[in-house]
């Protein structure tokens, strides 16, 4: 994973939180860390890893992957 967006979605309930970094490698593991722990510092999405618990489905994606996948609506604005 390089710098750049990344995208976090939650397949189950169609929300999808993105962010940006300088080093996705290194941000991810700290950020499933906070977000396992409860002290992730985003409220909702904080509080939608919480309420899923066990039966949560949420994937990770790079800027690559998105800009790749035309199946996504919007996907033009991240071409520009």
């Amino acid at each position: 994973m390089a710098s750049g967006i990344y995208a976090i979605a939650n397949i189950g309930r169609f929300k999808v939180f993105v962010g940006d970094v300088n080093t996705v490698k290194l941000v991810w593991p700290p950020i499933l860390e906070m977000l396992n722990t409860g002290t992730y510092p985003h409220a909702e999405l904080q509080r939608e890893w919480q309420q899923l618990g066990q039966q949560r489905h949420f994937t990770f994606h790079t800027q690559q992957e998105i800009a790749g996948n035309r199946e996504i609506i919007g996907i033009e604005q991240m071409e520009r």
